[in-house]
């Protein structure tokens, strides 16, 4: 039974990078909210400037099926993003279920 998966994904990136980043974030972003099981995302950044993880992606998918399907379609045009990026972006991408909700 496929039921909702939540993809969190944590970006650190050198500073100074931030609106290069973003660019790049937001590009892909459009790839991804157009196939099928996508709900939604947003994108969070930090408040505290020296934090590992300047922004964290959380991102709701009808499925890990789904997931999985758009990302195969969409990694060739995120490497093709991030090789035009001129520093590393450091992601951690990882699907979890909802376990408990208040």
């Amino acid at each position: 039974m496929q039921s909702l998966v939540v993809l969190i994904n944590p970006f650190s990136i050198p500073k100074g990078r931030e609106e290069e980043f973003l660019k790049m974030w937001n590009e892909v972003a459009q790839y991804m909210k157009d196939q099928p099981g996508f709900i939604d995302l947003k994108l969070h950044r930090s408040l505290d400037p020296d934090a590992r993880f300047q922004f964290i992606n959380i991102a709701h998918w009808q499925s890990a099926e789904a997931w999985q399907t758009a990302m195969s379609k969409v990694e060739p045009k995120v490497q093709e993003l991030s090789q035009q990026l001129p520093f590393e972006v450091e992601s951690s991408p990882a699907l979890y279920r909802p376990e408990v909700e208040y």
